[in-house]
């Protein structure tokens, strides 16, 4: 009986233990490791989500649509803030992560993700919810704004 309730004790503690290294690893958001959303994504003229992008931990890759023409492609997260966003150690991006709204259309619209720094042009202040993110405006139709889930008044978003 005492053989048993040792094995019993160290196999919870190896789970214990386990669980707790998963915990501190699902606390992490990393981004910014370089992936890979397609050929595409450099033509258009907006921000591109890609997932699942399986070279990324969160499994979403994002395109900023920028003037520059050595964007890359970045792996990304959801986040409510900017310290919510960890950057991994071989992302080529230089000047941190910022929360913000990155697309305003399809299935990520209006919800916010980390994004390189050094691709956006970011005003006093911060930047700013678009317009079209605004959950007072009857018009926009976004699903992943407040109250529109379950909304009879959205049958789009059921």
């Amino acid at each position: 009986m005492t053989r048993l309730r040792r094995t019993s004790s160290l196999v919870l503690l190896v789970l214990c233990l386990g669980g707790a290294t998963l915990v501190g690893a699902c606390a992490d958001n990393p981004v910014g490791r370089p992936c890979f959303i397609g050929a595409d994504a450099g033509t258009t003229n907006q921000n591109v989500i890609a997932s699942p992008a399986l070279e990324c931990s969160s499994r979403t890759c994002l395109h900023l649509s920028t003037q520059s023409s050595t964007q890359d492609d970045l792996c990304t997260a959801s986040c409510s803030s900017d310290e919510d966003c960890d950057k991994v150690d071989e992302s080529p991006c230089t000047g941190g992560f910022v929360c913000a709204i990155a697309v305003e259309t399809g299935p990520f619209c209006c919800k916010k993700f980390c994004q390189c720094r050094d691709y956006l042009v970011i005003p006093d202040g911060g930047l700013p919810d678009p317009s079209n993110c605004d959950s007072n405006n009857v018009i926009n139709e976004c699903c992943n704004l407040t109250g529109r889930r379950g909304n009879p008044d959205y049958p789009q978003c059921h």
